[in-house]
């Protein structure tokens, strides 16, 4: 899909929990990559590496928001923030927590129970769990569930509340959480900079 906007069209850059920063596009760059102008407050050498949640609205649909995750690559001297996008845009709103796809946490392991589970996605508020063939019923909704996460980096576990349990086509059960309180999760899946 293709992004429809142009250099100086506004777009919105969800940092963190309540943190969205106004911004306009500069200039396309190759690979994927996005020029936007420094924010208010500035973004430092902190950011650098981020996982952020790239937003904006077109012309063409100016009732629908568009975004996409990326990365902050770069910050230049002359108050540019690089940008790479990494996954093709798809309808949204500005969430509390834009959710990762598991493809962009390939380092990532999950369990519970010290069982293995299979990440369909993450976001600092919840996961979606595909429970694999052969595990127990899904549990109950409404019950509480600890699941640890396995990143390259380090190990943290996340307390939750299911919040749905359904079974597709295929068999396969789906399982919607929500975390408890303030899981450690965001500092791994949002900064990537946890020292474990």
């Amino acid at each position: 899909m293709p992004l429809h906007i142009r250099p100086t069209d506004e777009v919105c850059l969800r940092i963190r929990e309540n943190d969205v920063r106004r911004s306009h596009v500069v200039k396309f760059l190759s690979d994927h990559r996005i020029a936007v102008e420094q924010t208010t407050p500035v973004m430092d050498s902190s950011a650098l590496m981020s996982l952020i949640f790239f937003t904006y609205c077109t012309d063409k649909q100016k009732d629908k928001r568009l975004g996409f995750q990326a990365r902050i690559e770069n910050i230049t001297p002359d108050n540019r923030i690089i940008i790479r996008q990494m996954m093709k845009p798809f309808i949204c709103d500005l969430r509390l927590w834009p959710r990762v796809h598991f493809d962009l946490l390939p380092q990532m392991r999950a369990y519970s129970q010290n069982k293995e589970i299979q990440v369909v996605d993450v976001s600092g508020g919840g996961t979606h769990l595909i429970l694999r063939e052969g595990d127990d019923s899904a549990p109950a909704v409404g019950s509480l569930v600890k699941i640890k996460f396995s990143f390259a980096n380090g190990e943290t576990a996340a307390e939750g509340k299911i919040l749905q349990a359904r079974t597709d086509s295929e068999g396969l059960c789906h399982v919607s959480v929500q975390f408890l309180g303030q899981p450690e999760i965001r500092d791994f899946i949002y900064r990537r900079s946890h020292a474990a």
